[in-house]
């Protein structure tokens, strides 16, 4: 039988295995490789000390050459497995593979790590690749945190699955380690820092397989991982030459590919913990009612301010109206809304998950007609632009009208897809219900400034203080803890709004 003529590929990353056997390993696998699968090793194409994270694979100079044995007439393409080839999915599919068999639909490629055909479509290929690239960033964070010395030596995170994960045929499944992870989840949500989760973590002398010692890099990167909600990342970073993270819109998932450690309600309450510290700064404040608190006679929030002598700190520690210069004392305030908030939740705890689930289900409503109106908005813009095709084909500036606007429609019709998923997950959720029966034993007096901070931000809508009766304070409540999705509801149907109103 006539073998197959086929080329081979080998690479090794860093430059510090010259001189080790990581290319004869290869080359010996390969071999055996190629006497199963009756192939004619005709040239060997090396990459040494090439980066498959940061180097496209089609541009790399081994790889080139694998291209011209190609065209030369070699019939397959062999490889040791996938993150040899590249730490990416999307590189090597669309440069190489993709080009390669709509050119020469003959040629094959085989991995030594698979009977018969290379497939990159299989799902385990590509989840391979997703943890290929995995340990690309996470050698990257180590290298920036070197100086921190981020866990002992040979005791590295991550290598091939993130922590709190067994990999077993290609299949993510939580191991022992999986509680640590969700209560790194659990107090981020409580607006505690990375630095604090960190410090909590080593005084309490809690480790995993792998890490015996934490810091803020490592908690940032657990708290970024979109593997503890059930999804793989992939096509993450803005180039192979610029490691800049895309917009969180622009990153491809497999969604759903795994089983979550992290509860849809809990991952998405870490986010929005995140984008409050952005709008109102850091949590970690004994002025926990910052920003909600307000003047009733001049409807102005009041500012926080210490006005307390040398050496006295604390003692006199206002919120002050900066329009009426009236001020109060933090502490009656405080005792005042602490002592509201204690009642109510003993009374209202009980309906608060599912009035909570009723405002989900509202918001989804008003988004799905958002959406409904948007694709109408898109319809009639395609209809016009079919209308005016012999004017477009002319007219530059009214093509690209046409063009910028239809792409502005997409967009928002997919972000409101993406928050209709979301409250989706979040309403088949029980974790908020199970929350709130554990949150009634609780004393928000043994509350940390930062936990108040949070609970307030997320469940309080404003305190309005009367300064000329008394300083009579009035509270109003939110209905739900999810305040991220009432403000992008309340934004996209008010923006939706306008727009049909000067469309008409």
């Amino acid at each position: 039988m006539r073998k197959i003529k086929s080329s081979s590929y080998l690479r090794y990353s860093d430059k510090k295995q010259d001189g080790n056997h990581s290319l004869e390993i290869q080359q010996s696998q390969i071999q055996l490789l190629a006497e199963r699968e009756n192939l004619e090793i005709i040239a060997w194409r090396a990459d040494k000390a090439t980066s498959a994270f940061h180097n496209n694979a089609g541009k790399r100079h081994g790889m080139q050459l694998i291209l011209e044995d190609i065209e030369n007439g070699a019939e397959a393409v062999c490889s040791y497995e996938e993150s040899r080839i590249t730490r990416s999915i999307t590189d090597f599919y669309n440069d190489v593979y993709v080009p390669v068999k709509q050119q020469y639909p003959y040629v094959k490629f085989f991995s030594t790590q698979y009977d018969g055909e290379w497939n990159p479509n299989d799902p385990i290929v590509q989840a391979k690749l997703v943890f290929a690239a995995e340990e690309s960033e996470i050698k990257s964070i180590r290298a920036k945190d070197a100086q921190v010395s981020l866990l002992g030596k040979n005791q590295r995170p991550g290598s091939r699955v993130p922590v709190g994960y067994d990999m077993i045929d290609g299949v993510l499944y939580p191991n022992e380690d999986a509680p640590i992870v969700e209560l790194i989840f659990y107090l981020a949500s409580l607006g505690h820092s990375q630095d604090v989760i960190a410090e909590y973590l080593n005084k309490c002398k809690t480790t995993t397989r792998l890490i015996k010692n934490w810091n803020s890099s490592t908690i940032g990167y657990v708290l970024s991982n979109r593997a503890y909600s059930g999804h793989l990342a992939w096509n993450v970073r803005t180039s192979y030459e610029i490691s800049k993270p895309k917009s969180e819109a622009n990153i491809d998932l497999f969604k759903h590919s795994h089983d979550p450690i992290v509860s849809p309600t809990l991952a998405h309450l870490v986010k929005q913990i995140s984008e409050l510290k952005a709008q109102y700064g850091t949590m970690s404040t004994p002025y926990y009612l910052r920003s909600i608190v307000k003047c009733k006679k001049c409807n102005s929030s009041l500012q926080a301010k210490d006005n307390s002598p040398k050496g006295k700190r604390g003692q006199y520690m206002v919120y002050r109206c900066a329009e009426c210069k009236k001020a109060v004392s933090i502490i009656p305030i405080h005792e005042t809304v602490l002592n509201d908030l204690q009642r109510k939740w003993m009374t209202q705890l009980s309906t608060f998950a599912t009035i909570a689930k009723e405002q989900l289900l509202s918001w989804s409503s008003k988004l799905q007609k958002a959406k409904d109106k948007l694709k109408g908005l898109l319809e009639k813009s395609l209809y016009n632009e079919k209308m005016l095709a012999s004017d477009i084909a002319t007219n530059t500036l009214l093509a690209e009208a046409f063009t910028v606007s239809q792409k502005h429609l997409q967009g928002e019709i997919a972000y409101i897809n993406a928050t209709l998923d979301e409250i989706s997950r979040l309403l088949e959720d029980d974790f908020l219900a199970v929350f709130m029966k554990e949150m009634i034993q609780k004393s928000f007096y043994d509350f940390a400034d930062t936990e108040l901070r949070v609970f307030f931000l997320m469940y309080f809508d404003e305190v309005i203080i009367d300064f000329e009766k008394n300083n009579y304070t009035q509270i109003s409540y939110r209905l739900s803890p999810f305040v991220s999705l009432e403000a992008t509801t309340g934004q996209l149907t008010e923006k939706i709004g306008k727009r049909e109103n000067l469309t008409g």
